[in-house]
């Protein structure tokens, strides 16, 4: 699969829950490559483990040129040598999840 864009970015885990304050952790300079993975979704290599918060449910991957890819995390995994996470990039406001509605997807 040919990517769309290899290199450093900045890189936000967020958990965004009703009711709660969101928590977000943030790593600079996170070597990263961003595939297209169909309408609406971008599949995103890691390099090595990525910090989050716990039952983290939304990414943010800022590109050096200024473009944001950012979106609830659909599937993924974060392992200490590296993983992937796929993420709905679809265009509109990000609502706050109710606790507990992972679907499936559990930050580790």
């Amino acid at each position: 699969m040919p990517y769309v864009y290899k290199g450093l970015a900045t890189v936000t885990v967020m958990a965004r829950y009703f009711g709660q304050a969101p928590l977000e952790l943030t790593t600079l300079e996170c070597p990263v490559r961003l595939h297209n993975a169909g309408p609406g979704r971008v599949h995103v290599e890691l390099q090595h483990y990525l910090q989050g918060p716990k039952d983290a449910n939304t990414l943010r991957v800022m590109l050096p040129h200024g473009m944001m890819v950012q979106g609830p995390i659909l599937d993924g995994c974060n392992q200490p040598n590296g993983g992937w996470l796929l993420v709905d990039v679809a265009h509109y406001d990000l609502e706050l999840a109710k606790p507990g509605s992972l679907v499936g997807w559990k930050w580790q």
